[in-house]
């Protein structure tokens, strides 16, 4: 019997709960919240949705309760995902087989809140999708699977995030595995620990004097978070677009040399190409701000 936590969309319950029946396990309670003050999401009311008839749901943004709300379930096994909020000790100790984490990184590199926004920011060439053990210190627990994507110059949370799913299945299936067998899982080594909080603010606003491949990375690193609006902020012809999507330009593109930082080259149908401080970057996906 599973206990979730997880304030994501309501497709990460469908994804478990599909798994856990093919196992011949079930999630007998869920645990959701909007999240700490300051970063409020709706997205726990999918979840809500999502819940099946009979499955308890909990929604609550008072850590020192859980521990007396899900321990009448008897939980076999707690399974985190996508979850806003530091799970105390004392909900970690109720399950008989431990808790475990799923999240969409290296660790021990980018421990935190943003990942993925993190991958896409450095140009990392590779991500992948982590099991590990929960433990107090944030993200910090033994991992028990590991899988790696690459990632290329062209891609964005959306690619990055069709290219991982259909491997997630197998990362929680050796995890699973694992846990049956009583296996603690491998420490993660601390000298290569990153961190990955929230992005400074004032990130969200494009220089156009920067390197294309430099805002190239901002917009696309830029992705929805709580508190954090998808797309970065540019003023094109006057006005404040957010860009949601870019592509590099060949440097010896016939209009490297053309225009100053943030001129428009070019208008291909809804698409623009704008002048940064090393040449042009094409401009795919674009609203003006209201």
């Amino acid at each position: 019997m599973v206990v979730f936590t997880t304030s994501g969309e309501g497709g990460a319950y469908t994804f478990l709960d599909g798994f856990l029946r093919s196992l011949g396990h079930r999630i007998v309670g869920v645990l959701t919240t909007p999240g700490p003050r300051g970063r409020r999401s709706d997205d726990y009311r999918s979840v809500v949705a999502a819940a099946a008839p009979g499955v308890d749901v909990i929604v609550s943004t008072h850590r020192s309760r859980w521990a007396a709300m899900v321990a009448p379930l008897r939980p076999d096994l707690i399974v985190s995902a996508a979850f806003p909020m530091r799970i105390p000790d004392d909900v970690i100790a109720l399950p008989r087989l431990g808790a475990i984490n799923g999240r969409d990184s290296l660790l021990p590199k980018y421990r935190g809140p943003n990942p993925s926004g993190w991958v896409l920011r450095n140009g990392e060439t590779e991500t992948g999708y982590t099991i590990h053990r929960l433990t107090h210190e944030f993200d910090a627990g033994p991992i028990l699977a590991q899988c790696r994507i690459p990632v290329s110059d062209d891609d964005d949370f959306e690619s990055v995030f069709a290219r991982r799913m259909p491997i997630v299945p197998g990362v929680f299936a050796a995890a699973f595995a694992r846990i049956a067998r009583g296996e603690p899982g491998e420490p993660q080594d601390e000298t290569l620990v990153t961190a990955a909080p929230f992005f400074e603010e004032e990130w969200q606003r494009i220089d156009w004097s920067r390197p294309a491949r430099t805002i190239h990375r901002q917009v696309r690193g830029l992705i929805e978070l709580p508190g954090q609006s998808a797309g970065a902020i540019g003023e094109v012809e006057g006005r404040d677009v957010r860009i949601f999507k870019t592509r590099l330009l060949p440097c010896s593109c016939a209009i490297h040399g053309c225009g100053v930082p943030g001129e428009v080259l070019r208008r291909e149908g809804d698409e623009l190409v704008v002048r940064c401080g090393d040449g042009p970057l094409r401009v795919l996906n674009w609203m003006v701000e209201v």
